[in-house]
């Protein structure tokens, strides 16, 4: 059977700011909510991810003030996204754990969850890499 994101991010709230939320409110939410990103929304519509390490290394490793930096000052401009009906193995293709260790779900142009790496089943990743593996070295076989 599939597990699709649905299943993994069952009725999980989605937290999220506003553009114009400061960095000290953004850790703020983040720490008391225990989660590792937030969405940035702007009437309704998502237009960025911010991740601790967005706050870490653009935000306090560069010298901004917590207090007036905003979450679009630092964010992750119109991340890649995946769909709520997806299967695991697209989000990895989505280069979850890769590139990115968040991914916006989205359902109907609406954004529904953030999904994390570590909400991935560590063998359901195992597999995957594995695939990517076979894949390449099929393709090396085949030039």
């Amino acid at each position: 059977m599939t597990t699709t994101l649905r299943k993994i991010l069952g009725d999980r709230p989605v937290f999220f700011v506003s553009p114009d939320t400061t960095l000290r409110e953004t850790a703020r939410l983040m720490a008391d909510k225990k989660v590792g990103a937030v969405a940035v929304l702007a009437d309704d519509a998502l237009v960025g991810i911010v991740s601790e390490r967005d706050i870490v290394f653009k935000g306090t490793a560069a010298g901004l003030a917590s207090d007036t930096t905003t979450a679009a000052e630092v964010m992750t401009p119109d991340p890649v996204t995946v769909d709520i009906e997806d299967k695991l193995s697209d989000a990895l293709a989505a280069k979850l754990g890769d590139a990115f260790r968040h991914l916006p779900v989205m359902e109907a142009g609406r954004l529904v969850g953030l999904l994390s790496f570590r909400d991935i089943p560590a063998e359901y990743v195992m597999m995957f890499e594995r695939f990517r593996e076979m894949s390449a070295s099929h393709a090396d076989d085949l030039a």
